[in-house]
């Protein structure tokens, strides 16, 4: 017969992906949680997690094991507390970059206490595997990763725009002003022999900006190179170069003349930004309050900016 702990033990290694982390949070010895996850196996005759040297990676048995089982297990968790803790918050887990939660996310977040956010930054491709592990409730995503277990939901879409110094010293035959757009084969001349700051060696965002915009490649080195957007706007303000930058991060250092608009193009550059979550959980009240939070389906900031 199957203990019930053996089924807690299993669902909390398959959550922390360690026997020692899964102990530490059932406040149980490691040899007990190895005890329960190989009672368990033996029991059920298979094998549900495969033994790494630093982690506990669940098979397709354990994988199954796990949709049928972690719902049931939750909802015994919380039945003793219920009577004490009517009105404990809902905690929410959300993965997110760190530029476009400072800049737009935490505008959108209403005052209240029904619900505690606990934010965890990082690259998309690293919280999207912690969405798939269940450490996150849901994450937003500048790139759509396909998998078969999570759905997407469009949350913004952001428009590149190219932007400098305040003082930028702007040839006369170049006009900053983005109406009328200014004579593009003289300004690709120019932009050449500029310094670039880029968020990583292989200019992602720019050579994007430049294929679309110039219709050529762009051959350059950058000469800083900051895995952090609003860091870029800063050195640029700060006289040390150029690059290409989401609108949201610029619109109001432009109008504040902190950044000058070099070129925001007719035809725009732009990117999805979605916010991610598992489809078994898409009708969970976590997920409802992160959709009603970011606005999806409704008028969001986007609009506001053009």
């Amino acid at each position: 017969m199957v203990n019930l702990e053996w089924y807690r033990s299993f669902v909390k290694v398959y959550r922390v992906g360690t026997v020692s982390g899964a102990a530490a949070a059932l406040h149980l010895t490691q040899p007990a949680v190895s005890q329960h996850i190989a009672a368990l196996e033996s029991t059920l005759g298979t094998i549900l997690f495969q033994r790494l040297p630093r982690r506990m990676l669940p098979t397709e048995a354990g994988k199954r094991l796990y949709n049928r089982v972690a719902a049931a297990i939750e909802t015994l968790e919380v039945v003793p507390t219920k009577a004490t803790l009517t009105d404990a918050p809902l905690l929410i887990r959300l993965g997110s970059p760190t530029d476009f939660f400072s800049e737009y996310v935490v505008q959108q977040f209403p005052h209240t206490e029904s619900s505690l956010l606990k934010v965890q930054f990082g690259l998309v491709q690293d919280l999207i595997e912690q969405l798939l592990e269940h450490q996150l409730d849901g994450v937003i995503a500048t790139q759509k990763i396909a998998k078969p277990e999570l759905e997407y939901q469009p949350i913004f879409e952001e428009k590149f725009w190219l932007v400098g110094p305040p003082d930028a010293p702007l040839p006369r035959s170049i006009d900053s002003h983005p109406e009328p757009q200014p004579d593009l084969a003289r300004l690709e001349t120019w932009l050449r022999l500029q310094p670039w700051i880029a968020y990583s060696e292989d200019l992602p965002i720019i050579r994007r900006f430049w294929r679309v915009t110039f219709g050529k490649r762009l051959d350059a080195n950058p000469h800083f190179v900051m895995p952090d957007l609003r860091s870029i706007r800063a050195a640029i303000a700060a006289g040390l170069g150029y690059s290409v930058l989401p609108d949201y991060l610029c619109i109001d250092w432009i109008a504040e003349k902190r950044l000058a608009l070099i070129l925001k193009p007719t035809q725009a550059v732009t990117n999805q930004i979605w916010i991610a979550y598992r489809k078994q959980e898409y009708q969970s009240q976590a997920v409802a309050i992160m959709l009603n939070w970011l606005k999806v389906g409704r008028k969001g900031l986007l609009n506001e900016l053009d």
